[in-house]
């Protein structure tokens, strides 16, 4: 090859291996695309559901909070008929409902993913703290964002959430949304009281303002993940023994995921009692504690795990003793029944 024949290929060599890396950055943006766009069959569109309380305007800005056009999603609404039908209280008044919710169906084994798009304006409830009642009230594998356009507490969320399962042919159990609302109220009530209480205990520590937003969340997280354990405890027992708990059963798993997790200290007796009443119409009500639930409160687990570990590890020394047992193994129930499966398997294996 001549010198300038070299001279040229060289000069051509950066721009040819420029042109197949354009190329196929295109070809990955272009399947990235395509799979973004794959419609789930069973739904179609992504539901937004407004609440009825909204005018146009602020219709329009709920649809840009979610980052959608009209024409990209199914549109429906909330009212307060919807409210009294799946919460069980409620005046029925359209111009309460403000809280708005976009509902993405997915596919079987994602979980249940809550993102709240306005903290700003949903003034009581966390993304975490709906994610326990949904799966109650028997939402599977579904990615929820709420939004509001206005301050608001956010419980009606819960209403838009099952008004969009309802909308795609899927039908809620009243009784079970129900539930799902009390394990909502009973979770805001009993946090508030572990705030309270650990705030006074450990003034000591002279936290930060920051640091004590999350120690805060630690402990909603802490209270949501042992009301999961509780449930999983009620149904490793039930398929134990073939029976429902009994009232000392009940209050044993309860006070044992109260101390797992490092809240035995911050709760009144009038909270455990709460927790007791609550577990105990989880066993009463059909579906709450069948596979697909308890699948679906396995991954929710792995989540509530993953934010109180990485607040812990924030935290230093007062997040270790924050975190608790968390790492430890299972409940007592969990464990012997799977113990006792495990036996039996290797028996015929």
């Amino acid at each position: 090859m001549s010198i300038k024949n070299k001279r040229k290929s060289n000069y051509l060599l950066p721009i040819i291996i420029a042109m197949l890396l354009t190329f196929f950055i295109g070809l990955a943006k272009n399947a990235s695309a395509a799979e973004d766009a794959v419609i789930n069959e069973r739904w179609g569109k992504p539901t937004v559901v407004l609440g009825s309380a909204l005018n146009s305007t602020q219709r329009a800005e709920t649809l840009e909070k979610f980052g959608v056009s009209a024409d990209a999603v199914n549109i429906d609404v909330a009212n307060g008929a919807d409210l009294v039908k799946y919460l069980g209280y409620g005046s029925g008044d359209d111009n309460v409902m403000f809280s708005s919710v976009m509902v993405t169906r997915e596919n079987e084994g994602q979980g249940v993913k809550v993102d709240i798009l306005t903290p700003e304006n949903i003034t009581l409830i966390t993304a975490d703290q709906y994610k326990n009642p949904l799966i109650t009230a028997g939402i599977t594998d579904a990615t929820i964002k709420v939004a509001s356009v206005v301050k608001v507490t956010g419980e009606s969320a819960l209403t838009g959430v099952y008004k969009a399962f309802e909308a795609n042919g899927e039908k809620v159990d009243e009784n079970r949304a129900k539930l799902a609302q009390e394990e909502l109220d009973t979770t805001q009530s009993v946090s508030d009281t572990i705030i309270k209480n650990a705030a006074e205990k450990n003034a000591n520590e002279n936290l930060t303002e920051q640091e004590q937003e999350k120690a805060d969340e630690a402990y909603r997280t802490q209270l949501n993940q042992t009301l999961v354990e509780i449930k999983q405890e009620l149904a490793a027992l039930k398929e134990k023994q073939g029976e429902l708990a009994t009232k000392a059963d009940v209050e044993k798993i309860v006070n044992d995921a109260l101390a797992k997790y490092n809240l035995s200290d911050y709760m009144s007796s009038e909270d455990v009692n709460k927790l007791v009443s609550l577990a105990e119409k989880y066993q009463k009500t059909d579906g709450v504690l069948d596979k697909d639930s308890l699948a679906q409160l396995d991954k929710l687990s792995d989540s509530f795990n993953k934010t109180v570990n990485k607040l812990s590890d924030e935290l230093g020394s007062f997040g270790e003793k924050l975190k608790g047992t968390l790492n430890d193994n299972q409940g007592f129930f969990s464990n012997l029944w799977q113990s006792i499966k495990d036996f039996f398997n290797g028996l015929f294996n």
